[in-house]
């Protein structure tokens, strides 16, 4: 375990502010031969920070398995071996100063890496993470430098890595995403060059998780009140916590410090309709911004199909592979063909795929895709 002196020095090497997010692509700085195919258990429970650190994690050749709060973290970390355990603050169920405590209850877990992932960088809060048993800390919104650093630091591993290990979701080798290259899209109130970085260059990636923020969050204050109208604090006080980092991770620095304002107006019980309703008008220019930079087109739309079913069986093939070998690739391939599947298949399908296969429901998203392919009488079985 790291002495508190250890632990503030990494902190601030790493930086406390969690604007500071200014850096080039994942992984581009390190060399990350020793660390390839380490096992990480990714502790985080908003679908859009899921999916760009997985894509980070991906990116630098390690395997990631997904718990959804701490109380699965702790089951999970039980039954399998992991190389270092990244630790989200703030879970419904069991938050990660419970999760680390019953982790570090057991001896054979003392020298487990546990890195707390929170946008929450007050000295106070970087000290419970320490008392609780974390070896390290990394500010949200997550930059992939300052990530494989933090991995690099921690994860030690013998030189043969072995055998792919059983993980829900399996990285592949990085590929250099035909996106980079093209011109990030201007989007008011957002810093779409620094998101773009933080989801690996990958634009389309990111379009995808702008729309999801979009759909998601659009409600998120009227959320808010509701739980605070039920007498639910803890709740209304997850929802801030979750929409502040979701959209620092996408670039939307004003919806991130209001929601931040938010979040402690309601701790507090000080100022909470002022902080709400402040945060209600950033939300809301955000969302509309988004909306009309990227407007939905016909694969989101409910328009029925017309084109020729033969024209999807590659594209569907490769993703049922990818789904049934629970490949994280997945979420990146179903966001560049769904281009390939507008006509073939309904509006209404092609945005449940592409919502399940993004959110990682990989289960869900195969019998979608069975069903899909029963309705055109297509066979994906025996094609390369």
């Amino acid at each position: 375990m790291t002495s508190s002196i250890l632990f503030d020095t990494v902190v601030a090497t790493l930086g406390a502010d969690v604007d500071a997010t200014e850096s080039g692509p994942a992984v581009s700085s390190f060399d990350i031969s020793r660390i390839r195919g380490a096992r990480v258990l990714l502790v985080e429970d908003n679908e859009i920070n899921q999916e760009v650190a997985i894509g980070q994690l991906e990116d630098a050749e390690l395997f990631v398995d997904l718990a959804e709060n701490g109380a699965d973290a702790v089951l999970m970390v039980g039954e399998n071996d992991y190389d270092v355990v990244l630790m989200d603050m703030q879970m419904p169920v069991m938050d990660g100063i419970e999760a680390t405590q019953a982790i570090r209850s057991e001896s054979r877990f003392q020298d487990l890496p546990i890195v707390a992932m929170t946008a929450n960088a007050m000295a106070a809060d970087r000290e419970k993470c320490l008392q609780a048993g974390m070896n390290d800390h990394i500010p949200k919104p997550i930059d992939p430098d300052q990530l494989i650093g933090t991995l690099l630091r921690w994860i030690s591993r013998p030189d043969d890595a072995g055998t792919t290990p059983q993980g829900q979701i399996h990285a592949s080798a990085p590929v250099q995403s035909k996106n980079e290259a093209e011109a990030p899209i201007d989007i008011a109130g957002i810093d779409v060059v620094s998101a773009v970085k933080r989801t690996g260059g990958n634009s389309k990636r990111y379009e995808t998780l702008l729309r999801r923020f979009a759909q998601q969050e659009a409600d998120v204050v009227e959320t808010i009140r509701n739980a605070l109208s039920a007498g639910d604090a803890a709740t209304a006080e997850r929802e801030a916590h979750s929409l502040k980092g979701a959209a620092g991770t996408l670039g939307a620095k004003s919806v991130s410090e209001a929601a931040a304002k938010a979040e402690l107006a309601i701790r507090t019980g000080e100022g909470i309709d002022l902080a709400l309703t402040s945060l209600s008008g950033d939300v809301g220019n955000v969302v509309q911004a988004i909306r009309a930079a990227l407007p939905e087109g016909p694969a989101n739309g409910n328009g029925t199909a017309s084109a020729e079913p033969a024209t999807a069986v590659e594209p569907l093939t490769r993703l049922k592979k990818l789904l049934e070998s629970n490949d994280g690739e997945a979420a990146d391939f179903i966001v560049e063909a769904e281009s390939q599947l507008i006509g073939v298949l309904t509006g209404a399908e092609i945005k449940t795929l592409v919502d399940q296969v993004g959110n990682f429901e990989f289960e869900s998203a195969l019998k979608c895709l069975s069903s899909i392919t029963s309705r055109l009488s297509l066979d994906l079985d025996g094609r390369s």
